[in-house]
């Protein structure tokens, strides 16, 4: 074998190294990618589980015992959030969970943090808060993990 010919098999070789180099970063981040989707759509479940326990309690702790409140008689923009008396899963109403933290561990992808956020809305308006009570609030769900590159927010609405 000459020294052209050893050239070219060291080239042919350099360039099957990095052909096999490029497929397993392919195949590499496909399983990423994957993974990624499979924790997204447990974080999801995770959330609309939290989303269906909030949305099944009352409006605010006024309407628990008289469904005809009238506004002026919901809970204070400012007072949103669990009375001192009250613990989870004890909550009676919506905006109890304001500003609540689990964390929820799954059989499959660990441990997912969630933080609630509850805050009166106008329904006219509904992605800026509102200073005033309204009859209408919404529910912000954070759910984030150590194996999520971005978490996942959702939000849901409930009116009286």
């Amino acid at each position: 074998m000459g020294g052209a010919q050893m050239m070219l098999v060291l080239g042919a070789l350099v360039l099957l190294s990095l052909m096999v180099l490029n497929i397993n970063r392919a195949q590499l981040e496909s399983e990423r990618q994957m993974s990624q989707a499979e924790y997204i759509l447990a974080a999801t479940a995770v959330g609309q589980s939290m989303i269906s326990e909030i949305s099944s309690k009352h409006f605010d702790a006024t309407t628990a015992s008289n469904e005809s409140a009238p506004v002026s008689s919901f809970t204070s923009p400012h007072h949103l959030g669990a009375g001192s008396w009250e613990s989870y899963p004890n909550f009676n109403d919506f905006d109890d969970f304001h500003r609540f933290n689990t964390t929820v561990n799954t059989p499959r992808a660990g441990n997912f943090r969630i933080r609630c956020l509850v805050d009166y809305v106008d329904p006219m308006t509904p992605n800026v808060t509102s200073g005033i009570r309204t009859r209408t609030k919404r529910l912000r769900v954070n759910v984030s993990s150590d194996f999520l590159d971005d978490p996942v927010n959702l939000v849901y609405y409930k009116s009286h």
